[in-house]
């Protein structure tokens, strides 16, 4: 793993740069797609657990902590797209569909590239949905944990206390997706999440179908 993480640091797709650039949208990412780093694996490689997906989701990776360095469709590493199926696997289990899957993914990759991002770099956030337990998303580890994180953001985590996709957003299929991940997450950057609706439909569209629901 040492290797992967040096790979990482030395990605031209570092947040950081991209967010002080003004640069996260997709289509620039999509530019420097040639660089990215050689580990990262294709969309859509790789053997898809239908028969249940409680053996893919352990605790271990629920709680795993991981890093970013950025997001290319057609680049997506194992934890990238592990982290895609697992969203789409709980918004199933909930007997939801692609409209809120949709909506779930596109925040995800605006606020932490589908990685579960592990150390606070903006105020208390962290998780995949970069959730502030200062906010009442819930706890340091809530937030970092991926089905509590995740249910949380959808207005069905017991422990958060701040208002999900569901409550804010009870008619998700009248609202453009971006705007309504923007009514979750109150970004400063809302024009972000318009901008990756064409990323979550296509991650959509080619694994969804192949990812059992996940209700534990």
């Amino acid at each position: 793993m040492a290797s992967l993480a040096l790979a990482r640091t030395r990605s031209p797709f570092s947040r950081r740069r991209l967010l002080t650039t003004g640069t996260l949208g997709l289509a620039a990412a999509a530019t420097l797609g040639a660089v990215a780093p050689a580990s990262a694996a294709v969309l859509g490689s790789g053997d898809l657990d239908t028969e249940g997906s409680a053996q893919q989701w352990t605790e271990e990776f629920l709680t795993r902590p991981e890093t970013r360095e950025g997001f290319v469709l057609d680049a997506m590493d194992e934890w990238q797209l592990d982290n895609a199926k697992f969203i789409i696997a709980v918004v199933k289990g909930h007997e939801l569909g692609e409209d809120v899957g949709v909506v779930a993914l596109i925040t995800a990759i605006v606020e932490a590239w589908l990685y579960n991002y592990e150390p606070a770099v903006d105020a208390d956030s962290g998780g995949l949905f970069q959730q502030r337990p200062s906010m009442g998303w819930g706890t340091y580890d809530e937030v970092r944990h991926k089905k509590l994180a995740l249910d949380a953001f959808l207005g069905l985590g017991e422990h958060s206390q701040a208002p999900g996709l569901l409550q804010v957003v009870p008619d998700i299929a009248s609202w453009e997706p971006g705007a309504a991940a923007q009514s979750v997450q109150a970004s400063a950057h809302p024009e972000r999440y318009s901008e990756q609706v064409g990323a979550a439909r296509e991650i959509w569209d080619r694994v969804a179908a192949d990812v059992a629901p996940y209700t534990a």
